[in-house]
């Protein structure tokens, strides 16, 4: 249903400028909303979205979205509430190492290894489901720890009052890089 509609806001194009998606029982933010560069108004109210994800594709960020009103009332936003975590050893599968090993050389232009994945699609395929750690910047396979970081809302945005702080998804890498993380990117924990 909140494709149908969002599908419908794309006939109009650039000319869109409030997209209405309250009450859909969605669970994500909706993927298409950079084809709408207009959109100056997205109420996403009474849905079962936790956390903004960043990447709306792989070319925009929500952030970079020209919004000027966002209401998000009553969905289940995560809340800044730090609890403590037990340390866990980075143990990675076999697929996982060797996954990092060559999406690292691939993004190091390693000139055998570039002519080589042509002829391996299984490979090709799985390594194109990497991700980017939001701390490292290095690519990784398997999520090691789901976080968010808590943006504030841009001062353009005309927003309820009760709307602080913005959960933005971000993805890390290791413990390692979780001991690295800035202050306000908070690991996500069933408490």
């Amino acid at each position: 249903m909140a494709e149908k509609l969002l599908i419908r806001a794309l006939k109009g194009g650039k000319s869109t400028k409030i997209v209405t998606l309250n009450g859909k029982n969605m669970t994500k933010m909706p993927s298409m909303l950079e084809k709408l560069p207009g959109l100056k108004t997205l109420h996403l109210q009474n849905n079962r979205i936790p956390k903004v994800c960043p990447e709306i594709s792989t070319l925009t960020q929500f952030q970079d979205l020209k919004l000027r009103e966002f209401y998000c009332e009553g969905n289940p936003l995560f809340l800044k509430q730090p609890v403590n975590a037990v340390k866990h050893e980075d143990i990675w599968s076999l697929q996982e190492i060797t996954s990092r090993f060559i999406m690292h050389q691939l993004a190091e232009k390693d000139p055998f290894l570039m002519q080589a994945i042509e002829w391996y699609p299984q490979v090709r395929n799985i390594i194109s489901q990497g991700r980017k750690c939001a701390i490292c910047g290095k690519s990784f396979l398997t999520t090691w720890l789901e976080c968010v970081e808590f943006f504030p809302p841009s001062k353009n945005w005309k927003i309820s009052r009760n709307l602080q702080l913005v959960p933005l998804q971000i993805l890390i890498c290791s413990y390692k890089c979780f001991n690295q993380r800035d202050p306000n990117v908070f690991g996500i924990a069933q408490v």
